[in-house]
């Protein structure tokens, strides 16, 4: 199949639009290409902004993820865009008051509570699918330096109670699924601890030295799919304990015969 370059100079979409003809339904859409030659040019200073952490925009520029200053609660916007503009220099115009205020350029859809009272959201930690249906948020209760030892988890690293990840559904902001660790200890300080590869997410357990792989299913569930830790198959526990037990039986015979001779 043959594919044909077009430039994205603003002078050659000019020229496109005059000459040729878009598909039948895909005017409109092919008018929009025109904002991605538009880049920002004035600076507004001063506007009045919710008191909010902001995290990042979605890289689709659909959603601005936000969390409370307490880091109890998630709140998306969505913008609104070009709301003002200009014919002229806009340096020489005063703009109206509504024009600075942040409502005017940004839609808030939902604030919802992710976090107890003894819990908070991790402020360096989103991910979000490449479809951006799903976002992926985490809280976590307070590091613990002074950790009890259990089986099976490394000596010297801190422990945190609970970890929570929350599968939350961008678009209305529900929540579909979560999943907790406990008495564990996941590096989240921009997403070090957790990576998503189209639908599946590795979370990497550095207290207990496993890596958790889950798949993010279509119907909104987070399910565990494969855990590489101190056995790497699901059947390898059972294999090596047979074979213990075999090297028992083992000795125990030859034990038992050496005892005869």
């Amino acid at each position: 199949m043959v594919r044909f370059f077009r430039s994205g100079n603003v002078a050659s979409r000019v020229f496109d639009r005059q000459l040729l003809s878009p598909r039948p339904g895909a005017a409109v859409n092919t008018s929009r290409q025109f904002y991605e030659n538009l880049v920002p040019s004035y600076t507004i200073y001063d506007i009045d902004c919710p008191d909010y952490s902001f995290r990042k925009f979605t890289d689709d520029g659909k959603y601005l993820v936000a969390f409370s200053r307490n880091h109890q609660d998630l709140i998306v916007y969505r913008p609104i865009w070009l709301t003002y503009s200009c014919t002229e220099e806009c340096d020489s115009h005063d703009l109206p008051p509504k024009a600075k205020k942040f409502d005017s350029f940004f839609k808030q859809l939902y604030s919802i509570p992710l976090a107890s009272s003894n819990e908070y959201i991790c402020k360096d930690f989103f991910l979000y699918m490449e479809c951006h249906q799903f976002g992926l948020f985490a809280t976590s209760t307070a590091q613990s330096n002074d950790s009890t030892a259990t089986e099976g988890a490394i000596h010297g690293v801190p422990s945190i109670e609970k970890i929570t990840f929350y599968l939350v559904r961008l678009e209305d902001g529900v929540i579909l699924d979560e999943k907790a660790f406990c008495n564990d200890f996941i590096n989240l300080a921009h997403s070090i601890g957790a990576y998503l590869y189209e639908d599946l997410l590795c979370i990497v357990s550095l207290r207990y030295q496993t890596i958790h792989i889950l798949q993010i299913r279509d119907s909104g569930n987070l399910v565990e799919v494969r855990r590489i830790g101190a056995f790497c198959r699901e059947d390898d526990e059972l294999f090596l304990h047979s074979h213990v037990q075999m090297l028992v039986h083992f000795f125990h015979e030859l034990g038992q015969w050496r005892s005869l001779t």
